[in-house]
């Protein structure tokens, strides 16, 4: 392994290849170390060894190349409903790494892509692009078209710290509804008696809604957590479900937008809900907010943590307890604490007094 002298320096290792020599840049001094260089020399030797030399001379793919079969997989062999977020995630990742084949993206370059990309997005949307990005790396593994380290892994995902839930008060709730079209307040009632999430209320057919027994069953390939889900339908929401089966006709689905056809992707009602909020004057309130309140709401009810977490699909226990204390529940809880401590200087006051 030797580095180059000249005003940009680079990084050389040299191995044997069917018989010859065979010198290779893997990066200039700086961007990678000699640690790096050292492991990537090693990984070459293994290579030839397992005889798979046609990896080594160029049949790597770029991050373009291989795009296009990374989504066939998720979409046609998974099922994965998340494959036209992953298309949205690619055309930024494609945009920024270009032409570069999957073996020169290394960590530096994903750490320079999270200092592009925060200067339009937060923190958690460049996190779920790099998601993507490490899931392709892991694919491309298994696919033998890789056979380095993941840079993703390597460089780490960013820190959040904009995670904040709003809850939508009784007030505000009313003014949202009485500002939607009917076919958004169907869905919004929707979302607020069931805690669902908006792509498994948009995608909802009626062969999984049972109006006879009350009852929502999710199948395991709409679900995040890739599980069914059973959901009981209260009075509130059994009413629109009802009106809904009037008026879309012999629609598959339960929810149609103004126009009469289906929603096409999970955003497509972003337009809908935005100029809503407006209307009703509310900043600030994502749709996703609407599954916290109908959490929040269930816990400040009494309802019992497992069944909120069964309803809401977590796969961890520790992802519904966020919602067992509320603001409302910690002012309370303080208050009694007050309570208990006056209680007892009027126990000690009374019993000083009998002395």
């Amino acid at each position: 392994m030797d580095k180059d002298t000249s005003m940009t320096a680079y990084w050389y290792i040299r191995y044997m290849l069917n018989g010859k020599e065979k010198w290779e840049s893997v990066g200039k001094v700086g961007e990678i170390t000699k640690t790096v260089a050292q492991r990537i020399l090693e990984e070459r030797k293994r290579m030839v060894k397992l005889g798979q030399w046609d990896m080594i001379e160029g049949d790597i793919p770029t991050l373009s190349e291989f795009a296009e079969k990374y989504i066939n997989h998720i979409r046609d062999i998974k099922d994965n409903r998340s494959w036209a977020s992953a298309l949205h995630y690619l055309k930024n990742l494609t945009s920024f790494f270009k032409d570069k084949k999957l073996s020169q993206i290394n960590s530096k370059d994903i750490d320079s892509y999270k200092r592009h990309r925060l200067r339009e997005v937060k923190p958690a949307s460049v996190n779920r692009e790099l998601a993507c990005l490490s899931h392709i790396f892991n694919f491309a593994k298994r696919e033998k078209k890789f056979f380095g380290n993941n840079p993703v892994s390597e460089a780490k995902l960013l820190p959040e710290h904009n995670q904040i839930e709003r809850i939508l008060t009784p007030e505000k709730e009313e003014r949202l509804l009485n500002s939607s079209s009917p076919e958004l307040r169907a869905i919004l009632v929707c979302a607020l008696n069931t805690g669902m999430r908006k792509g498994e209320i948009l995608t909802l057919r009626w062969t999984n809604v049972d109006l006879e027994n009350n009852v929502i069953t999710l199948e395991h390939t709409n679900t995040k957590s890739k599980e069914m889900r059973r959901i009981p339908v209260n009075s509130v929401l059994r009413k629109p479900l009802l009106e809904q089966k009037l008026k879309v006709g012999g629609s598959e689905y339960v929810f149609l937008s103004s126009n009469g056809s289906p929603y096409k992707r999970h955003d497509s009602l972003k337009q809908a809900f935005n100029g809503a909020l407006r209307r009703a004057e509310i900043k600030g309130l994502r749709f996703h907010d609407l599954r916290h309140t109908a959490a929040t709401r269930m816990i400040e009810s009494r309802a019992s943590i497992v069944a909120v977490s069964r309803i809401l699909g977590h796969a961890d226990l520790k992802t519904t307890m966020r919602y067992a204390h509320p603001e409302d529940s910690l002012k309370d809880a303080v208050e009694k604490l007050g309570n208990f401590t006056l209680n007892r200087s009027n126990f000690r006051s009374n019993e000083n007094l009998e002395r």
